[in-house]
């Protein structure tokens, strides 16, 4: 027998909330039907993943107003923070960056130091924005958005020079991208197309020069047009390039995405090489209505993010996802009223949506819906979540039931985002997520809950055992240089992903037969032996001489990748001719078959060639293993 959880005034052995009873909005005549069932025994993709969401900022916020809501930056567990550096055109407290002379450029770390420092400390990648023309190299008369009066200087001294900085300094550097929108006309670059693809074929090599390391992006497309060129030009000069990055502000359902960029790293359509290159949509929001009044800042801006969110997480080929924006610009005239924050810190409602999707686990679990609601599940052995939002344009009555919760007693809460909770534009007493209903200390067995979910409002359930331990908790294996992502074909379903937070590649061949699908981690720092888990569901199938499933060492030496070794439960063919991305790039110099693929431990040192460095390249394979095949693969010290 289900437990019905309806209203407050059922619970009668319930821990109820004072404001409880004002939690259930009216229900109007008109209300439709829905009927949501989670069985969180049944996996599902896509997982939700943390490591593809993360977080835009314009120059136009102060270093006071970021270090103020650092916490809250945190808690959204952003994999990625890009912002603009703003030289030239510096304002709210920034000083600027580079003064002397283009023959003797002087640098002032200090501020934006501290700014990566504040990034890091949040679990998250810095990524700044290389820009603008700083005041020692603008033109006579010029402004912050021409050309640098000599490019080389821009290109070949003061960008490198910030990436010498940060390596001799140990700060991790998620990505440095070149230039912002060069391809707005008049904006953000005054210039031709033709200097622009001279500047990022200087800046990038020069990066690279400064930190072999570096993580190069761009050209922060805003309107699609200068893909093919930039592309063209990246692989007739074999430019750095590991991100490809564009923005867009618009409806993430509508094909747009795809049409205007799924293919302009697709190794099928341009070269192989792109197979490893990110494509990042680092610059996005739902909409481009960012003028007051705007349903961005109020609660029908959350459930469209979430819906957003879904969207996106359908889409492998993008690699990252970066939130425009995180805290309101201040600007010298009419600004962007955009952000997850305003100008105050107030969380607006897409904040405590975005809070609420970073709070759920990864391991995604089949929903199943009837009606005009829509929703995420998701589960680990401690917390289990559904997630609803209604975007049907009237209000929804929903019956949710929530079947095999991996736990048998816990507390159960009901959290609501609409014009009445959470939402601070809409109803300023109500800023912050607090539960609307709640029992504590119950059965799992048979929980449901019933109740209305208004247009544009948000219900989240949730079910958590009480012991406070979650898989989002980040652990300490060694020391992440980058996370690797392989994508051949970007019209395929599959995915792969790692989170170096939590040392957890995610894996799986979605609705495709014949796939590869692979992500990794180059790291250093390891301790000697590792502990590899995974936990596969579907059923793995043997399809050709390229079905794997397995995971790969690669070895590095004072002379390049020396040695690959693949570990693999026994889906692995001795012919395997299949590319390799990474590490040495050929097939593997050693092959070991274990006993229990489920749970086993690696020695480095054991398996390493002579003169190993101590830095490795581990990547996570999935082949041709059949559709509905998932992986999620655990690493920790033994």
């Amino acid at each position: 027998m289900r437990r019905p959880l309806r209203t407050l005034a059922t619970f009668a052995s319930a821990v109820l909330l004072s404001t409880a009873l004002a939690a259930q909005p009216a229900r109007p005549a008109h209300a439709a039907d829905a009927t949501v069932t989670a069985d969180f025994a049944v996996s599902a993709d896509y997982p939700l993943i943390k490591s593809k969401f993360g977080l835009f900022n314009s120059g136009y916020v102060s270093p006071a107003r970021w270090k103020r809501d650092a916490a809250k930056m945190a808690a959204l567990r952003p994999a990625r923070v890009r912002w603009e550096t703003m030289w030239g055109n510096e304002q709210h407290g920034w000083t600027p960056m580079v003064t002397g002379s283009p023959a003797h450029p002087h640098y002032r770390f200090a501020q934006i130091d501290r700014l990566v420092d504040l990034i890091n400390d949040a679990g998250a990648q810095p990524v700044p924005a290389l820009t603008y023309t700083p005041g020692i190299l603008k033109p006579p008369g010029g402004n912050w958005n021409d050309p640098p009066t000599d490019p080389s200087v821009w290109a070949t001294k003061i960008v490198p020079a910030l990436a010498a900085h940060w390596k001799e300094t140990s700060r991790r550097i998620g990505s440095y991208e070149i230039w912002n929108e060069p391809d707005l006309p008049g904006v953000f670059w005054t210039g031709t197309q033709q200097q622009y693809l001279d500047l990022y074929r200087d800046a990038s090599r020069a990066l690279r020069a400064a930190d072999p390391d570096a993580y190069v992006e761009g050209p922060a497309l805003c309107c699609v047009g200068w893909k093919t060129e930039f592309v063209d030009r990246v692989l007739a000069d074999d430019l750095p390039l590991d991100g490809f990055s564009f923005h867009a502000y618009t409806d993430a359902t509508d094909g747009s995405l795809e049409n205007n960029y799924q293919g302009a790293t697709d190794s099928g359509l341009t070269a192989y090489r792109m197979a490893t290159v990110d494509d990042n949509l680092n610059e996005y929001n739902w909409s481009h209505d960012f003028t007051v009044p705007t349903d961005v800042i109020t609660h029908r801006g959350a459930a469209e993010l979430l819906k957003s969110f879904k969207a996106l997480l359908a889409k492998p080929w993008i690699t990252h996802v970066e939130w425009a924006q995180f805290q309101d610009p201040v600007c010298p005239t009419t600004c962007d009223v955009i952000g997850l924050l305003d100008r105050d810190g107030h969380v607006r409602a897409s904040y405590n949506a975005f809070k609420l999707y970073a709070d759920m686990p990864v391991a995604r679990k089949q929903l199943t819906i009837d009606g005009a609601v829509d929703g995420l599940a998701s589960s680990d052995s401690h917390t289990s979540g559904v997630l609803l939002w209604n975007t049907s344009g009237s209000a929804q009555d929903v019956t949710a039931a929530l079947d095999n919760v991996p736990f048998a007693n816990g507390d159960f809460r009901v959290y609501r985002i609409d014009a009445e909770h959470a939402s601070y534009e809409d109803n300023p007493a109500s800023e912050t997520l607090t539960p609307v209903e709640q029992q504590l200390g119950v059965s799992t067995a048979g929980l449901t809950w019933s109740g209305t979910i208004p247009d544009h409002g948000i219900v989240y359930l949730e079910a958590e055992d009480g012991t406070g331990t979650s898989s989002l908790d980040p652990v300490d294996v060694g020391t992440v240089v980058r996370d690797l992502q392989y994508m051949p074909n970007h019209g395929k379903k599959s995915y792969a992903s790692f989170d170096r937070r939590t040392w957890t590649a995610e894996i799986g061949m979605g609705t495709e037969t014949w796939a590869d699908a692979a992500a990794g981690v180059v790291a250093t720092d390891l301790p000697d032996t590792l502990r590899i888990r995974q936990e596969s569901t579907g059923t793995f199938q043997n399809l050709d001489a390229n079905s794997l499933h397995g995971v790969r060492i690669d070895f590095e030496t004072a002379s390049g990748y020396a040695k690959g070794v693949l570990l693999h439960g026994g889906l692995y063919d001795s012919t395997r001719s299949a590319p390799v991305p990474w590490g040495t790039k050929r097939q593997a110099d050693e092959v070991i078959r274990v006993a229990d693929f489920s749970d086993f431990t690696v020695n480095l040192p054991d398996l390493a060639p002579p003169g190993w460095t101590g830095r490795v390249t581990m990547s996570f394979h999935q082949q041709n293993t059949g559709p509905g095949t998932r992986t999620t693969f655990t690493v920790r010290p033994a």
